[in-house]
């Protein structure tokens, strides 16, 4: 078997304490943490052309100044790769001959870990991990993902006895399925101590994928939150029999409909988090269920469609992304286009890291027409409650298919869809008209929803691809 990188024990342990002194420390030892990993990266980013090149006539030194410099995306990241990476070492044909002949977290040129995203957003992105920012990953999941809940530190979840099963998918190099690819072949080694690691592809139908999981009788199920309503559904219809201590989730939106039903049907925590391939764990959920953003290893730029930097209290048009962690690969003020709303507000559970809402991404924010023909802009999170606080639905999807027209579409497991179809109708016709909307026509289709292929994540409100609007 090929390897896989592996972190020091001393810089694991490093990071380790950091991450758990800011997690139990004050705002102002974040910040000195904050700054001198930004001066680290800065140093780092220098080795690379693309970034020599952005800061050579930008006066940024200090997290203040990071504003002056002009953000970068993926489209430009890679068409310009081979400038991108400080060690010279990584290249765009070195990184994608190791690809097509690798497994999944396979150490690229012995060190690097190597994932890419789903290309949900545009194009598919290839990004590399070094020992720093695979130890940061883990130390979060560790102290943050888990910790707040347990009152405990979480390591005995990573021992004998556990068993975790990973749905998610499996089709290519993503950054999920090679993150557990290589805790598999770590609990290998220490198969003593280590739990079981089992993965299925989100892409097996849904009562083959039941039978499966169940087969592998887990105690943590890791998946995105529409997959883990669909079994959570199985599970309250008696098709389903498991036992979990916890359920993970992450890569979908989590809405309290969601929320509820997980409970009820597995009676179990749920460890919510938000990232991306970019950043595997940006926020964790905390004991409250609020979502702190990581700040201590990530800064998250609140802009609008102009890139000007957003208010507190009000929801971004994206967000601009400095990886304080990674050094390979820098991300510098790196564009996601996630609709984030920074709250301003200080969490009853103590912690000094911001909250934040995840309220999907802007690519998804759907604009309708009103009478006079004036863009109304209505945010996905938004749409989502209204249907399932008016139809008690949680598995559904609503199409944009015109600037006047929406479509809405039902699981298969959802009884009865006509009636749900008429509650959630009744509550958007209400929802829609509050926002001067009232002549937007609402339809029901028959068609299942529409997953993204390469990642088969279910994204609940969406614009209609074309070859779907009538």
């Amino acid at each position: 078997m090929s390897t896989t990188p592996t972190v020091a024990p001393w810089l694991w342990a490093s990071v380790f304490g950091a991450t758990l002194t800011a997690t139990l420390g004050p705002a102002p030892l974040v910040r000195q943490q904050r700054e001198a990993r930004f001066a680290a990266l800065l140093r780092a980013a220098r080795a690379a052309p693309l970034y020599r090149e952005r800061l050579r006539d930008a006066r940024v030194e200090t997290l203040d100044q990071l504003p002056a410099l002009a953000p970068v995306d993926k489209v430009e990241l890679m068409r310009r790769f081979d400038d991108w990476a400080t060690d010279r070492a990584v290249t765009r044909e070195a990184v994608e001959r190791f690809l097509r002949r690798a497994h999944a977290a396979d150490a690229f040129l012995d060190r690097y870990l190597v994932w890419t995203s789903s290309g949900t957003s545009g194009e598919p992105g290839i990004f590399v991990q070094d020992a720093h920012s695979l130890a940061v990953y883990e130390a979060l999941d560790a102290l943050r993902l888990r910790g707040p809940a347990t009152r405990a530190l979480p390591l005995p979840a990573w021992s004998a006895g556990h068993r975790f099963a990973f749905v998610s998918a499996t089709g290519g190099p993503f950054a999920g399925a090679v993150a557990i690819e290589r805790l598999r072949r770590m609990s290998a080694a220490w198969a003593w101590v280590a739990p079981a690691v089992h993965a299925f592809s989100v892409q097996t139908p849904l009562a083959e994928l039941a039978r499966q999981v169940q087969a592998s009788q887990p105690s943590v199920l890791i998946t995105y939150p529409s997959c883990a309503v669909a079994l959570a559904q199985m599970q309250l219809d008696g098709a389903l029999r498991l036992r979990l201590t916890e359920v993970w989730l992450g890569g979908e939106q989590l809405s309290d409909g969601q929320r509820a039903l997980l409970r009820r049907a597995f009676g179990c925590a749920l460890r919510n988090n938000y990232g991306a391939s970019e950043f595997f764990t940006m926020a964790c959920e905390c004991a409250h269920g609020r979502l702190h953003l990581n700040e201590d290893w990530v800064v998250l730029e609140p802009v609008d469609r102009q890139l000007r930097p957003v208010r507190a209290g009000e929801p971004s048009h994206a967000v601009l992304l400095t990886h304080l962690a990674n050094h390979v690969q820098p991300l510098l003020r790196y564009r996601l286009d996630d609709a984030v709303r920074f709250t301003g507000e200080r969490c009853a559970c103590g912690s000094a890291l911001p909250v934040i809402d995840v309220q999907g991404r802007s690519s998804h924010t759907l604009v309708m027409h009103d009478a006079r023909d004036r863009p109304v802009t209505l945010l996905p999170l938004a749409l989502e409650t209204a249907i399932e606080e008016g139809a008690h639905v949680t598995q559904f999807q609503l199409l944009a298919t015109a600037a006047d027209a929406l479509e809405l579409r039902f699981e298969p497991a959802v009884p009865d869809p006509e009636a749900a179809f008429r509650r959630a109708q009744a509550a958007l016709s209400a929802f829609l008209a509050q926002h001067g909307l009232p002549a937007v026509r609402i339809a029901y289709s028959h068609e299942p929803p529409l997953r993204e292929r390469a990642s088969g994540k279910l994204c609940r409100v969406r614009i209609a691809p074309a070859a779907t609007a009538p």
